[in-house]
């Protein structure tokens, strides 16, 4: 045997990955220099303010819309309508400073997935998910407005930039600390995490879309704007985000023996948010506006997924994933984008994700070589999980009958997500 050439296909992909390699090296030396000018908002009547925290998010939520419209023939009219509501009341929260217009906003942007929770889940153990989800909303609401007109008034302004500790230091520490541990339910963290599983197990895929998508930032935000004054001795301490890491280890074990792609994503969608909480552990303003960057990145991953995952369960008629397999071998173009969108859940390049996973872990170092460990431990188990199911998609193939059904559209949509994800970094 000996050489005779190189194939032209060979020599392509060459090409392409050392392009990706340029522009890999590229961001990660730009991207931290890019961020170190912080935005400068623009304030409109003292209640909203659009700066670069309010651009990524809106921008999330916009193109979660958009797909979700590729969508519409499947609705129902209460269905559009309530995501309508609940995203437009998302985008005015993103760009509200007005503490008490924050609150209602906030609540505004999940009643309606709640409502549709219940409405229109085909699942028989909704009710039991709703009650999950309406107590952490209701038990949560009431004491978060409560802490809200307190630290207005100490502050002697609901605008939240003029906000400070005021005279009683004492009460408007807790008041803040408990106003973050509100917000970390919605994100949520450790030991709030149980309601995520269920509701998603139980919830229609559009309410899925919508609350991996933009719901679970919402409480990214509220911690950044009210709490970060507390950031990250607090709230956000070393030891209380190793405890979310190791926690998290144990979400990727449940994920990898759950069938259920539903629970699956959901587990997956959480363990991946700790990235969120560990760059604002960090401290610096630099990864904590590199958090919201990873929230767009993440939320067009898990919208991206949870589409997927629909399509797939119109065609296969079933959310077991060996079972799913069957829906995606008879169709090459399936494939593709089930290849895709798992390679977006495991932050490969060129994802935003992967961008912000690097200069996190290269800032990780400055808070304690055990951090930084147990990090890059966390970040190989979070692409290695999705890297399982690319395999067995990947082995194996047969022959499906579609039935005649057309899913032109709803292939769009997932398509459209999947090359936001992609291209996104260069916008970044």
């Amino acid at each position: 045997m000996s050489f005779k050439g190189i194939s032209w296909y060979s020599g392509l992909m060459g090409v392409v990955f050392t392009f990706i390699f340029v522009i890999v090296a590229e961001h990660i030396l730009f991207l931290e220099s890019s961020l170190q000018l912080r935005s400068v908002g623009v304030v409109w009547g003292g209640v909203f303010c659009f700066d670069l925290v309010s651009f990524y998010l809106v921008l999330l939520s916009v193109l979660l819309g958009i797909s979700l419209l590729f969508w519409s023939l499947e609705m129902s009219f209460i269905s559009g309508f309530m995501i309508v509501l609940s995203i437009f009341s998302s985008l005015l929260c993103y760009c509200c400073v007005h503490s008490v217009w924050f609150w209602v906003f906030y609540e505004m942007s999940m009643v309606p997935l709640l409502v549709l929770l219940v409405l229109e889940s085909p699942y028989s153990e909704r009710y039991v998910a709703s009650w999950y989800l309406l107590g952490y909303v209701v038990f949560t609401s009431l004491p978060m407005l409560l802490c809200l007109f307190y630290l207005s008034l100490e502050s002697g302004s609901f605008d939240l930039r003029f906000w400070g500790f005021g005279e009683d230091y004492a009460g408007s520490v807790v008041a803040y600390f408990i106003l973050a541990v509100m917000f970390m339910t919605k994100i949520p963290l450790p030991p709030f995490h149980v309601w995520l599983p269920m509701v998603h197990a139980e919830a229609s895929s559009p309410v899925s879309v919508c609350l991996s998508g933009y719901m679970m930032k919402l409480g990214v935000l509220g911690v950044f704007r009210f709490c970060s004054s507390m950031l990250p001795d607090l709230v956000f301490s070393a030891a209380y985000v190793l405890v979310c890491f190791f926690c998290a280890s144990l979400f990727f074990f449940s994920a990898s023996r759950e069938l259920d792609g539903k629970r699956w994503l959901a587990f997956l969608s959480l363990c991946h948010m700790m990235v969120v909480a560990a760059c604002l552990c960090v401290g610096d303003w630099v990864l904590g506006g590199l958090s919201f960057l990873y929230c767009l990145g993440h939320g067009l991953s898990a919208g991206a997924m949870f589409l997927f995952l629909w399509l797939v369960y119109e065609v296969s008629g079933t959310r077991n994933l060996l079972l799913l397999k069957n829906g995606v071998s008879g169709s090459s173009l399936l494939r593709v984008l089930a290849c895709s969108c798992l390679c977006t859940a495991c932050s490969l390049p060129p994802t935003v994700q992967f961008f912000c996973e690097v200069a996190l872990a290269g800032q990780s170092f400055f808070v304690s070589v055990l951090f930084m460990l147990v990090l890059f431990a966390f970040l190989f188990l979070g692409g290695l999980i999705p890297l399982f199911l690319l395999g067995l998609l990947l082995t194996r193939h047969c022959d499906v009958n579609y039935g005649g059904r057309c899913v032109f559209s709803s292939m769009l949509s997932v398509s459209f997500l999947i090359v936001w994800s992609f291209l996104f970094f260069l916008m970044s």
